[in-house]
């Protein structure tokens, strides 16, 4: 009988230690995640694109946008909401800021990981040259 009770008790701390174990992976994942969305800013301005260059303009300054795959997706969203190639959209982004390798550009760029909100630009007639 005591080696029942024996044998119960150690597979109940079995057990019971491995479900603290998950609980502790899972928060330590958690708390992975926020640390790499936390190293990411999250900023919103106006976005301008051409066929092969994209730009970002915000009150201190403008950036140059990397083309990435979610740049990409940003011009095809932007391109759904109106297909005029001087239009301008506010967006949100969640982006990774360097400063650009290329000389004779914007001195910085965006590197975007994120789309939060895209919507057409209430003030599209800053970015135009002709009325």
């Amino acid at each position: 009988m005591k080696k029942y009770l024996l044998v119960i008790a150690v597979l109940t701390l079995m057990l019971g230690s491995c479900k603290t174990d998950s609980k502790t992976s899972n928060s330590e994942e958690k708390n992975l995640q926020t640390e790499s969305n936390s190293k990411f800013k999250t900023i919103s301005g106006e976005f301008i694109y051409t066929d092969s260059v994209a730009v970002f303009k915000k009150k201190d300054g403008i950036y140059g946008v990397v083309m990435n795959s979610q740049a990409k997706d940003l011009v095809a969203q932007a391109r759904a909401m109106n297909s005029d190639p001087f239009a301008s959209f506010d967006v949100t982004l969640k982006v990774d800021i360097k400063d650009n390798p290329e000389k004779d550009a914007w001195p910085q760029v965006i590197d975007i990981q994120n789309i939060v909100k895209v919507q057409p630009s209430s003030n599209d007639d800053s970015l135009r040259l002709d009325k």
